[in-house]
């Protein structure tokens, strides 16, 4: 007669190590109700106020040996290119050359009153008198705040109406020795002075500035692609970028008008700007201002992003603003799936899609997360679908 064998314990574990062995090859094939979840539509809202830095479209012309600048062209204003926007005079000029240029001028002039047109009463010379007394009165309501107004524009139309009337002097002058000699000097001066003159024209279309703030070589479009998140902030705070320590003083800025960026640094974890993005964009006291401006990269690392935006309006007053306060807002239409869906996969963020055993993997941007809930887009277009099923592992 055969003894039974007597079945021991390490039979049980033996047999319960081959079930779970087997129980893992089967799990991604296996369908449980509550490891699934459905992508659906949904729209999100996001608004935030954020510091941020202004950078311009802008080139900016130097000189290293200039000892006088006379501007030609209005503040802010557009120009087209071979405009000319200033004269700028090498360090051998001298003031004491102006000085005597307009020294001869006032000599020209007295000669023509008091000894040429004395006892000659000329009414179009009266007039060229009067219009420039009445541009030295509005020049000085100006320097004292006794009225409002834009002290550059009153400059210059107090110069253009002085070379009027010394253009009508010139023009209507009698035979006399003196005077001719007198003039003789005048243009003898004027050739000195040109020839320390140098004639800045404007190389394209633009607006042009007088006003610059030491950022625009290193806050360039050219450098865009290697500005970093401490960047910003070292901007942000008023610190200097670079070493360079140039000789060379800035004579003018021209400005495209139509592009610039803002840049913003962020450590929010709920903010996810995608390139190609629209945001709805204002800048802290212009609230009179809207932009739409478009997300052009986005930098992510140690929990800090960095964001760029360009826009395609006019800039403006803008045109003075380095650094401010964003207002950005946005609403966003997108997929939606569970946060628990979401899996990351060689540093790739995505969710499995179920569509066959075990589901393929479909990477993922995350265009907004508030735990519960996630909006994604397809880094592959029309990959996910309303209505399909994803896994969750």
């Amino acid at each position: 007669m055969r003894r039974r064998r007597r079945v021991t314990g390490r039979f049980y574990i033996f047999l319960l190590i081959v079930l779970l062995i087997a129980f893992l090859i089967v799990r991604p094939h296996l369908n449980f109700g509550s490891r699934e979840a459905v992508i659906m539509t949904a729209n999100t809202q996001y608004s935030q106020t954020m510091d941020c830095v202004l950078i311009r479209d802008e080139s900016v012309v130097t000189s290293e040996s200039m000892a006088r600048v006379e501007y030609i062209a209005a503040e802010n204003t557009l120009v087209n290119a071979g405009d000319t926007i200033a004269y700028t005079y090498s360090a051998g000029y001298s003031e004491r050359l102006l000085q005597r240029l307009e020294d001869t001028r006032s000599e020209i002039q007295e000669y023509h009153k008091n000894t040429i047109l004395r006892n000659i009463k000329d009414a179009a010379l009266e007039r060229y008198d009067t219009i420039v007394d009445m541009m030295v009165l509005e020049y000085k309501h100006l320097v004292n705040r006794d009225t409002r107004g834009s002290l550059l524009t009153a400059a210059k139309q107090l110069e253009t109406a002085m070379v009027n009337r010394q253009e009508y002097l010139r023009q209507n002058r009698r035979e006399d020795a003196r005077l001719t000699r007198l003039y003789e000097e005048e243009n003898t001066r004027m050739t000195n002075i040109q020839s320390w003159r140098r004639v800045e024209t404007a190389e394209s279309p633009g607006v042009v500035s007088f006003y610059t703030d030491g950022y625009e070589s290193d806050l360039s479009v050219e450098n865009l692609p290697s500005l970093t998140a401490q960047d910003v902030r070292t901007v942000l705070a008023g610190g200097s970028l670079s070493q360079n320590t140039s000789a060379s003083t800035p004579v003018y800025r021209l400005v495209n008008q139509d592009r610039w960026y803002v840049a913003i640094v962020n450590t929010d974890p709920s903010w996810n700007p995608v390139v190609g993005q629209e945001y709805y964009l204002q800048i802290q006291g212009y609230e009179d201002l809207a932009f739409t401006a478009s997300v052009t990269s986005v930098q992510k690392g140690a929990g800090t992003l960095l964001a760029v935006f360009e826009i395609d309006n006019p800039i403006g007053p803008l045109i003075y603003q380095r650094t401010g306060k964003a207002i950005l807002s946005i609403t966003i239409s997108g997929l939606s799936v569970t946060t628990k869906a979401l899996t990351e996969q060689n540093g790739q963020m995505g969710v499995w899609l179920y569509d066959v055993p075990g589901g393929t993997f479909i990477p993922v941007e995350v265009l907004s997360n508030d735990g519960r809930n996630a909006l994604i887009q397809p880094l592959v277009e029309g990959a996910l679908d309303v209505g399909q099923r994803v896994l969750i592992k």
